[in-house]
């Protein structure tokens, strides 16, 4: 038999179901819910200014798809990062809703710190071409990927062996 639904008088009075529509999207939750995390702008009373009274419902023109994890975050307190998500767009929700990346749960930080390692890579790697890098001498580039490797160790496996042995022999001594 399924659970039996909670007297409404013994929710909490000041608790209300509340309507969050995302560019059309609509997501019901509980304010209790959002109220859980007060340094965001859904738990603050910030998300008033995005009240609209005539549909009696918080708008947001944002992006749907990434909202439904910042929802489960609230829900849960574990916000997951999705691989199939562009990571700016991911990271400027984040930023919008006050949400820090540092709470991504530990099943989902790990991909979400090499995408973005190897987002900021890809920016330094054209970075590095919009300034002519094809003309340096074959030294500075060699030196240029050692500098890399010694200090991201996670941007080859040659690295990586380099990295653990260093650290090997530091313990030994």
């Amino acid at each position: 038999l399924p659970p039996a639904p909670i007297p409404k008088d013994r929710r909490k009075a000041d608790d209300e179901k509340l309507l969050i529509n995302v560019s059309g999207r609509r997501f019901e939750t509980w304010r209790n819910t959002l109220e859980k995390y007060p340094d965001t702008l859904l738990g603050s009373n910030e998300r008033e200014f995005f009240y609209d009274e005539e549909c009696k419902e918080y708008f947001f023109d944002r992006d749907p798809d990434i909202f439904r994890h910042i929802l489960n975050y609230y829900r849960t307190g574990k916000l997951h990062y999705p691989k199939h998500e562009c990571l700016t767009s991911y990271d400027e929700e984040l930023a919008f809703f006050g949400i820090l990346p540092d709470v991504i749960g530990d099943c989902c930080y790990e991909d979400y710190r090499d995408r973005k390692r190897e987002n900021a890579e890809r920016l330094m790697d054209d970075k590095l071409s919009e300034n002519g890098d094809q003309n340096l001498p074959q030294l500075t580039n060699i030196r240029q990927k050692m500098w890399r490797a010694f200090e991201n160790p996670h941007t080859s496996t040659a690295a990586l062996v380099f990295y653990y042995v260093t650290g090997f022999f530091i313990a030994v001594s």
